[in-house]
């Protein structure tokens, strides 16, 4: 199944985030902060910047073919604009140094030689080595990196209401690509739980969020069953799943933690918000693929989320896979299906009968909500940009998925005392987390002449396992980086336990700890400043008191023509 997917899957919709480098050039001189507000309704100044950004691709040997004389050709993977339009902005170096003959006409390059080149088409680079050598061995790299201005764009705010509607422009003629997003408690006494939405998205932070978003209550069973079919399609892109299991099974991680998965993950998604929604559904094991079906009418339909693909008979009615598996006409009608896989492989799935097998298994998962907590003084910072981290389990795959993004939690402990006691020696942190967490690290500032605490951290608090950490100047620094990477599964959260071997309260001795957990999410599923209309509708539970500081917000994009 995997490498049928592979050979023919690997297709995603949604935006695609670039990581860039940035240096800046010039500097607004907008007012830092400025809010008119109407009754909870916020229109925030924004400030722009004028930045350059860098972008490179390695040309691997690989990638290159030999077309004549000294021309070689190589494959691009990152479109850009090229000579065959309009002039092309990218530099071709050789080890580090620019070639110095661009644009070069291609019966020169093949004549010539000498670092003649051009950057034909959007994924072509016709070209030659400096010396006119074979670029593919001759031990040198080559690197094709396009320079561009844009304009970075930031708007911070601090919100003080329950329920606060945040007005930002549209950005019709610009592209719009997301940055950051940064919250911030200010208020050093109160917790408060978040939900952030952007207008014209559906809710995505529980099951029963999602369905009220898509479904409305005059629709008929077909209709809500392509109505979650549809979403799905939208709202996920193929790639290898972070592990086995049922993980990804809840639609609730599926969506706003990865964001990708495989077949077998959209099918099993879809049965869930299918049954969710008062629909009978099951899944589908064919010889290479996996897909769902809904009951209504009296008989079965076929839905596949991850090929994009329903499949109407001769009635015009959505056919089932025992259907599919008679008529495979109904398959083979188009060339291929909206993927772009041959139709008559997909077709071939459903007839060879034997290997296919119908499952209404329930997957073990809780019907849980996202709504992230920011203890007090906590700030977090979702980067969209950036994948260093992901979480991944499965083995087989080497390769980070084309779009996830990281965050960084910060959460100190001043009151030791607030913790729980768990014995005369101890006290113990629990730690909960609405996205899975990547690496971590503790640091706690011991009072002058303190002992030296021991640190033990568990997933259920029965379990114990001892940390190692380093001490330097009265703070000690741990890090929980192998405990969570060894862990079997996807880790939420974890107990930690601080005690002291000569029988003294832990808390007489510490004057704080400070941690930071790097934690995965999905670019595509967090609200985001876009081109279109930009309504933002933030609730804060509880809401801040009347003399809190509420919580400053801050969004960050880049803005190109």
């Amino acid at each position: 199944m995997k490498k049928l997917l592979l050979l023919f899957c690997l297709y995603f919709t949604g935006i695609s985030f670039v990581s860039v480098n940035q240096s800046p050039v010039a500097f607004s001189d907008q007012p830092q902060q400025s809010l008119k507000r109407q009754q909870d309704h916020l229109q925030p100044n924004i400030q722009s910047t004028v930045k350059e950004e860098t972008t490179g691709e390695l040309i691997t040997p690989d990638a290159i073919s030999h077309e004549q004389g000294a021309c070689y050709v190589a494959r691009l993977a990152l479109p850009r604009s090229a000579d065959r339009k309009s002039k092309s902005n990218c530099v071709l170096l050789e080890d580090g140094k620019p070639l110095s003959h661009p644009h070069a006409r291609h019966q020169l390059i093949r004549e010539q030689g000498k670092g003649h080149y051009s950057h034909w088409t959007s994924t072509t680079l016709y070209f030659s080595a400096s010396d006119s050598s074979d670029p593919r061995t001759n031990g040198k790299k080559y690197e094709l990196v396009n320079r561009e201005s844009y304009t970075e764009k930031q708007s911070s705010f601090v919100l003080t209401a329950a329920q606060s509607a945040i007005q930002l422009p549209a950005f019709p003629d610009r592209k719009i690509q997301p940055v950051k997003l940064t919250w911030q408690n200010l208020d050093s006494q109160n917790k408060v739980a978040l939900h952030w939405n952007r207008e014209g998205d559906p809710d995505l932070t529980s099951q029963d969020a999602m369905l009220a978003s898509i479904l409305t209550p005059a629709m008929k069973e077909e209709e809500k069953a392509l109505a979650i079919w549809k979403f799905l399609v939208d709202w996920r892109y193929h790639f290898t799943p972070a592990e086995q299991g049922d993980e990804l099974h809840d639609p609730v991680k599926f969506l706003n933690v990865y964001g990708y998965g495989f077949c077998d993950d959209c099918a099993t998604n879809f049965a869930v918000l299918a049954r969710k929604a008062g629909l009978r559904s099951r899944v589908w094991g064919l010889s290479g693929h996996v897909v769902a079906e809904a009951f209504y009418d009296g008989r079965w339909h076929m839905f596949d989320p991850d090929h994009q693909a329903v499949y109407r008979n001769q009635q015009g009615i959505i056919a089932g896979v025992e259907e599919l598996a008679k008529h495979p006409e109904l398959i083979t009608k188009t060339p291929h299906d909206p993927i772009g896989s041959p139709s008559q492989l997909i077709a071939d799935l459903y007839t060879s009968t034997d290997n296919n097998r119908a499952s209404e298994r329930q997957p073990h998962i809780k019907d849980s909500t996202l709504s992230p907590v920011l203890e007090p003084l906590d700030r977090v910072e979702f980067r969209f940009t950036k994948s260093e981290y992901v979480h991944q389990k499965n083995k087989t795959e080497k390769s980070r998925p084309p779009v996830a993004g990281n965050g960084t939690l910060n959460r100190t402990i001043r009151q030791f005392q607030s913790l729980k006691q768990t014995a005369p020696n101890q006290r113990q942190w629990h730690l909960s987390w609405s996205y899975v967490l990547l690496k971590g690290t503790l640091e706690l500032e011991l009072k002058t002449n303190a002992p030296t605490p021991t640190v033990f951290v568990s997933l259920d608090a029965k379990t114990w396992h001892q940390l190692e950490g380093v001490l330097t100047n009265q703070t000690l620094a741990i890090s929980l980086d192998q405990w969570i990477h060894k862990q079997p599964t996807a880790v939420y959260g974890c107990f930690i336990r601080i005690e002291n071997s000569n029988g003294a309260d832990p808390a007489k001795f510490i004057k704080q700890l400070d941690s930071e957990w790097i934690f995965q999410f999905a670019p595509r599923a967090l609200a985001h400043v876009q081109s279109a209309q930009n309504q933002f509708e933030m609730k804060l539970n509880p809401p801040p008191p009347k003399k809190g500081k509420g919580l400053k917000v801050q969004l960050v994009w880049k803005e190109t023509k």
